[in-house]
Formats: structure tokens, C-alpha cells, sequence
């Protein structure tokens, strides 16, 4: 666990290190041109029906930096840290944080992004899909896994998605205010080896594109509307063949305002999706929930979610309460509860999380 540790806090030092020497920290252009952050979440985790503990780590690092003219570079590692591990055999996996295997340093982005006007951009290197098409003001909220991205597409594909990535290239274009077309082309496989991540080998590795169209209405931290539907299909090769088999989803996201009081507001998020080749692990999910955000004096934010998840083998419900209560402008602390139905076998489960948060 030392060893552990010390590994970590080694990656923190050269993550320093390297944003410094290839951006120019010292110099007094850093604030202009460097845009960082340094996030670091700890998290207990209670399986209430057994017993049974376990801890999660994830530190994260990123930067992007000013290039040439609309351009920038974009960069980002995490280092994770788990003990007891999973505690529950829950499908969806109650924390989204828990990223299996503990390992001291893991690229999850590398690339350039190239504005275009202020109607769009194009990015082409390392990259995830959970930032671009699922992380949303009401999703970013709550802890099951789903919300990362949905089961339709991580039991279904081996897709670049926490704490995997693959090369990219992504487009975004907004033709209109609020109004955004967003398609991203993957390597068909996806790895958290750095010898494995720089690879386009559609031949052998398959390819995996995503797509989606949303509309946004408001400011995204108050009274806000979201809307998007999206797609997914992709050919890669499975767990026990190299041979490549095809398959697609379809999902949509809507996040709607109902009232507002002040600076708070309450509104309802409905997000689901379907798969429904033979092939599918997963073939149908959905999920719904209320979420009250803005609440003063400290701005907490809590929210009441449903899960829902059809399996080729089985189905699970997942019911999540949880609210985020910043402590101070760095330091916010997230408890949740879970009432989980795993095939008829029900489990209660408990976490208290811990977020750290430093940036400018």
C-alpha cells in the first residue's frame, strides 16, 4: 500500500514537472496560455446487506494549453487506488470512480483541438467518449456508473470510456446558439496502456463511431433545458474470437426545468437507450430521476434516481439518493444510498465521498 502510494504522489511530481517544462509555467504568460486542474476524489464505500467495506482513489490531472492561433492542447492522467474492491455484484456499478486493477498512472487525453469561429472545433489524439456525450449538469450529479455512459454501450462495445481511451478524432458544430451536432470516430479497441492507446488498426481492432444532436436552453448552473439523442455503432473484435462482429444503439437524454425558487431549482431527467441485437449484452436501459440544485446558502445539490438496466442473462434496478454539499470552494462532500435488485437479489449499499478541487 506504501509503494502504492508513493506512486502516486510520484505521478502528481512529474505531472507538475511536465506541465511546467512544456508549457512554460514559470513564465508569466502560464495564466494566459495554460488552463489546469487537479481534482482528487476518495470515497468510502458499504455494502449495508453484508457488510462488507472497500475504499476508492482517483487523482486526476489536466491541462490544456494555448498553441498557435484557436488551437490547443489537451491533456489529461489519472492515477487510481482501491481497496477492497468491489463490494457489491452489482451490474452497473454503484461507483463510478471504482476503475478495477489499481494503477499509478493512466493517459486518458492527448490531442489538439482546433477552433473553428465560434461555430465549432475539431480535435484528433487520445480521448474518452463520457466528456462529450454523457456528462451533462444533472448526470454529473450521481455516482452509478450509467451516468458515465450508458449500459448499452459499455457492455456492448469495447469502447474508450473510464478509465479506457482510444484515438480519436472529434467534431463538434453548433450552426445555431444552444444547437450542437457532435461525431466522434474511435479505434475499434480501447486500452490504458500507453504501447496500445496511439494505435489505428481498423482492420484488426475494428472502429467504433458516435454521434448525437443536442439542444440546450439557459445557463447550465441555473433553471436550464437539455435535450439530445444520439447514436452508436461500431465492428471489433470479441473477448474469444478476432473475428469482428457489428453492432449499434440508439439513446436519447432530456433534462427538463419544472420550477424555481431564487437562485434554486427543481427538475426532472429522463435518459434511455436500446441495443437490440441478439448480439447484445446488454440490451435495453433507462433511467429517471428529480434533481434540486442551487439550494443556498452553499449552492448543495441533491437528486433522486431510478436505474434500470435488461441484460441477455438478467436485469437490475438501481435506486440512488444523493446530494453534493460543498464545504468550501475547493472541498465538497457527496454521501449517497442504494437500494439494488441484481435478479431478485436485493442489496443495500452506502458511500461517503470526498472531493478535493484546485484550478484556475
Amino acid at each position: 500500500m506504501i509503494q502504492k502510494l508513493f506512486a502516486q504522489s510520484a505521478f502528481l511530481r512529474f505531472a507538475f514537472w511536465t506541465c511546467a517544462t512544456m508549457t512554460g509555467m514559470q513564465s508569466p504568460l502560464f495564466c494566459q496560455r495554460v488552463k489546469w486542474e487537479i481534482s482528487g476524489t476518495t470515497e468510502g464505500l458499504w455494502n449495508i446487506t453484508d457488510g462488507k467495506t472497500g475504499w476508492c482513489n482517483l487523482l486526476e490531472v489536466s491541462a490544456e494549453t494555448g498553441l498557435w492561433k484557436n488551437a490547443q492542447l489537451e491533456t489529461a492522467a489519472i492515477s487510481t487506488y482501491n481497496l477492497g474492491i468491489p463490494v457489491a455484484g452489482d451490474l452497473q456499478a454503484f461507483s463510478c470512480i471504482d476503475a478495477g486493477p489499481d494503477k499509478a498512472f493512466r493517459l486518458i487525453e492527448a490531442g489538439i483541438r482546433q477552433n473553428i469561429g465560434d461555430k465549432g472545433s475539431v480535435y484528433a489524439g487520445l480521448r474518452n467518449i463520457d466528456m462529450d456525450h454523457f456528462t451533462t449538469p444533472f448526470t454529473a450529479l450521481f455516482t452509478n456508473a450509467s451516468h458515465g455512459n450508458f449500459p448499452i454501450l459499455s457492455a456492448n462495445f469495447p469502447l474508450a470510456t473510464y478509465p479506457l481511451a482510444a484515438l480519436c478524432l472529434h467534431t463538434e458544430f453548433s450552426p445555431l446558439p444552444g444547437l450542437t451536432f457532435r461525431e466522434s470516430l474511435y479505434n475499434g479497441v480501447a486500452s490504458d496502456r500507453i504501447n496500445r492507446q496511439f494505435r489505428f488498426y481498423p482492420h484488426s481492432d475494428g472502429m467504433f463511431n458516435i454521434g448525437s444532436l443536442s439542444y440546450h436552453i439557459g445557463e447550465e448552473d441555473r433553471h436550464h433545458g437539455y435535450y439530445a439523442v444520439g447514436y452508436a455503432l461500431g465492428s471489433s473484435p470479441s473477448e474469444t474470437s478476432a473475428d469482428k462482429t457489428f453492432n449499434y444503439a440508439l439513446w436519447t437524454l432530456i433534462e427538463q426545468p419544472l420550477l424555481h425558487a431564487g437562485e434554486s431549482h427543481l427538475g426532472a431527467m429522463w435518459q434511455g437507450g436500446t441495443s437490440p441485437a441478439s448480439r447484445s449484452t446488454c440490451r435495453h436501459y433507462w433511467g429517471a430521476g428529480l434533481i434540486w440544485s442551487n439550494i443556498p446558502p452553499q449552492m448543495t445539490q441533491v437528486g433522486l434516481v431510478v436505474n434500470r438496466a435488461l441484460y441477455a442473462d438478467g436485469r437490475e434496478t438501481d435506486v440512488e439518493l444523493t446530494g453534493s454539499f460543498p464545504v468550501c470552494n475547493h472541498f465538497t462532500l457527496q454521501p449517497a444510498v442504494h437500494c439494488i435488485n441484481t435478479n431478485g437479489n436485493y442489496t443495500a449499499a452506502a458511500q461517503l465521498r470526498a472531493i478535493l478541487e484546485f484550478g484556475n
